[in-house]
């Protein structure tokens, strides 16, 4: 279940700017690793130090293969695909590694995730959250 809440905000730009309401998220909270491991030991016949392993095996793969530009997809979520910021040039030859910015790592959820987060429920909560969302 997800749980929103409404604030109010100013919109500059469209057909019908001005103020206007608008549904956010309210987030739950932050699972840590540590939860994260105790929850899937709990739901498979692994002990925690096998899912600490794991994972952390996985986030070394995930990690060693953007950094080499190379996409990883997992069948059950989705696609982390690395990309580059870079400024734009005026011509071909004034194009060189100093013109990137940052890379930056994309995630992109497959269709099996999509559907199950269009399944999800959505509950009012308030009171609203303070600051920014």
């Amino acid at each position: 279940m997800l749980h929103y809440t409404i604030v109010k905000r100013m919109i500059s730009v469209g057909d019908t700017p001005g103020e206007k309401y608008l549904a956010v998220m309210s987030r739950n909270g932050i699972m840590s690793q540590e939860q994260l491991i105790e929850r899937i030991a709990a739901a498979s016949s692994l002990a925690e130090n096998d899912v600490l392993s794991a994972i952390r095996a996985l986030q070394m793969e995930i990690v060693n293969a953007t950094m080499n530009g190379i996409t990883i997809r997992l069948d059950q979520m989705g696609s982390f695909t690395p990309y580059l910021k870079a400024n734009a040039m005026n011509s071909i030859d004034e194009v060189d590694a100093s013109t990137i910015r940052r890379v930056k790592v994309n995630f992109n959820p497959n269709a099996r995730f999509k559907s199950k987060l269009k399944s999800t429920g959505y509950q009012y909560r308030d009171p609203a959250p303070k600051g920014l969302q």
